[in-house]
């Protein structure tokens, strides 16, 4: 750590925003591809501009500056193509922007006008179709707007280009060729004067606004890759994925490229994990903890390593199979734990070559989404279940089962034990819907995921504190296809009989139906809901049951 210390040094600049923009322009300072793509929507351009033209911050802007690393960097900032620097490396280090991508595009964008001499075709310029750039200044209404919009579609308004704002003659020749044509507008001398006014008014308000920057001189890669990781931008934080990405990019290799190939040989559902998944199996391949590995050497071993990327997707296509065939985890969104997949892919790039305890790993994975031990367990215990996992080469070593494991009972799918519990009900044999035919409860889960668990009933009118917080609870929740959900409640409500298998399928006993007949909401919920407790409870005691009856003696050598 004294170390990373020591190789920090960083000084504050304060340039002007014309000298910031011309030095991203001619490719002084640079945008890596490890930076999220453009993405701000045209409101918040819009609030931009309007923060300068009223003279307030709008945040510092931080830049990396080393002589060791060349980073890939994006060809285009806005709509400018930006050229590559041919003289060697700067005498001040390359550039990277860190944090400020969306406002250096934003501002790049509108107020410079391309160079013409390095403007090119590119690959990149279909992602800038659907980017509006043309915005003005309405001088009358004293706004910002998209000139190309319906909305000020109208040839009387009195607009100011942006790209003149940084010269004061462009802001004078263009207010003299709107004065030509003031007659035929029908605008008065006095409107014109006022216009005048303001229009000079922005162009210096834009002219002499500086913008903060806070320049990292550092050769730290760890640094740089912390500092990254620990920028927060509009409320979105930045992955270390990106970053190794950009630094093991070459004109052959491009990290995301192959990331998205290797994705496209998983099944369905499957196919969108997102790329930090891929770098912790790499980590555990790498060594046995996956959090002594730094961006480093994750780097270094990816560059030397031609098979560590394929030996991961190996493995997370095999760990994704068992948890499809075994544990029911159709799509990716419904995984527990993002670290099961990580550690179970691990292990089956580790045991290539030797037969796979499935009923095991199986228990471990259910045993660790219902204890939610890597979502509230110290990172010693993440360990332990890690090491658990390595060492299970039969039954006998699965680890004990809490005999008081509580469900929670609001409905929310970010709690792995909610989710497990969606996954468990899935999986029952017996599922059918009002008219009895049978229901594929892993089909519909696939295809709906966490929307098959339909809300049963709406916020009635005039409802309690109480019944508000039951309709949020796992009793207001039925697992059955989207367009069944009319006929249930009808059939709930109705004073037909109903097939006792479909109310058993659905935990409503009878004392269930009395009180929704009954028009006693709360009561229903409360004992659907300790139906639920019930039922999810003996669930776990048969599994465990099943474990102790498939234990082998612990000297058994299944290898």
């Amino acid at each position: 750590m004294s170390e990373s210390l020591t190789s920090l040094a960083s000084e504050n600049l304060n340039p002007s925003l014309r000298g910031l923009l011309e030095d991203v322009q001619r490719g002084h300072i640079r945008v890596p591809r490890f930076q999220r793509p453009f993405v701000w929507k045209d409101q918040q351009r819009l609030q931009l501009l309007e923060s300068i033209r009223d003279n307030m911050p709008i945040g510092s802007l931080l830049v990396w500056s080393t002589a060791q690393f060349e980073l890939a960097s994006f060809p285009k900032v806005g709509p400018h193509h930006i050229p590559n620097l041919t003289d060697g490396i700067p005498l001040r280090g390359r550039q990277y922007l860190l944090d400020g991508h969306q406002r250096v595009s934003t501002l790049l964008g509108v107020l410079l006008s391309p160079l013409q001499e390095i403007e090119s075709t590119s690959a990149d310029d279909s992602e800038d179709e659907v980017i509006d750039w043309v915005i003005q200044y309405d001088l009358m209404d004293q706004d910002f707007v998209f000139v190309n919009r319906p909305k000020k579609m109208m040839d009387n308004r009195p607009l100011l280009p942006l790209s003149t704002l940084f010269d004061g003659r462009m802001v004078n020749r263009h207010m003299r060729a709107m004065r030509e044509s003031m007659e035929l507008k029908n605008w008065t001398e006095l409107d014109f004067e006022v216009w005048e006014e303001r229009a000079d008014q922005l162009s210096y308000r834009f002219q002499q606004y500086r913008i903060p920057i806070v320049v990292m001189v550092t050769d730290d890669l760890n640094l740089a890759a912390r500092t990254f990781q620990r920028i927060n931008s509009q409320g979105t934080p930045m992955g270390e994925a990106h970053l190794v990405a950009a630094l093991t990019w070459t004109s052959k290799f491009d990290l995301r490229e192959k990331l998205a190939s290797l994705r496209d040989g998983f099944p369905d559902g499957w196919r969108e994990l997102e790329d930090r998944l891929f770098l912790q199996v790499c980590k555990g391949l790498i060594a046995p903890d996956i959090s002594k590995i730094d961006e480093r050497q994750l780097i270094d071993s990816i560059r030397k390593d031609n098979d560590l990327l394929d030996n991961a997707a190996f493995g997370m296509k095999a760990a994704i199979e068992l948890l499809i065939r075994r544990m029911g985890v159709v799509r990716q969104d419904l995984l527990p734990y993002a670290l099961q997949l990580v550690f179970l892919s691990i292990e089956y790039v580790e045991r290539r070559n030797l037969p796979i305890p499935e009923d095991a790993f199986a228990n471990w994975f259910w045993r660790t989404a219902c204890t939610e031990v890597f979502g509230s367990g110290s990172f010693r215990q993440v360990r332990t279940e890690q090491e658990t996992l390595r060492s299970l080469n039969h039954m006998s070593e699965v680890g004990t089962w809490d005999d008081d494991l509580v469900l929670r009972l609001r409905f929310d799918s970010r709690f792995a034990r909610v989710r497990a519990w969606m996954i468990r009900t899935a999986l029952r044999q017996d599922l059918v819907d009002d008219t009895g035919h049978t229901i594929n409860g892993a089909n519909l889960l696939e295809m709906h995921g966490k929307d098959a668990f339909c809300k049963l009933f709406s916020t009635p009118a005039g409802a309690s504190t109480k019944l508000k917080t039951l309709l949020q609870t796992l009793g207001n929740r039925v697992f059955l296809h989207p367009s069944k959900l009319n006929a249930m409640r009808a059939l709930l409500r109705s004073n037909n009989e109903i097939d006792q298998h479909f109310l058993d399928i659905h935990l409503i006993t009878p004392e269930c139906l009395r009180a929704l007949r009954n028009n006693d909401l709360e009561e229903f919920f409360e004992l659907r809901n300790l139906n639920i407790a019930n039922w999810d409870k003996s669930e776990w005691r048969i599994e465990r049951e099943r474990v102790n009856l498939n234990r082998v003696p612990s000297t058994a050598n299944l290898f």
